[in-house]
């Protein structure tokens, strides 16, 4: 694996998991909101590529620590 491969593999896994945490934050307020037939409750935003790079260098990182 070349070291653009490696980055490119970190930066989807970093995207992947904001993605989940997003689903499942999103998931509880639509049934909340469901539940209570109110829409008081706000949604989550979406990660934006800011969050996902600051994720993606977190876990390089890591990997990359001794």
């Amino acid at each position: 694996m070349t070291p653009y491969e490696l980055r490119f593999e970190i930066f989807k896994q970093a995207y992947t998991m904001l993605n989940d945490e997003f689903c499942v934050k999103y998931d509880a307020v639509r049934e909340r909101n469901t539940k209570f037939g109110k829409s008081e409750i706000d949604y989550p935003n979406f990660p934006s590529l800011k969050q996902v790079l600051d994720q993606a260098e977190i876990i390089n990182t890591f990997v990359s620590s001794k």
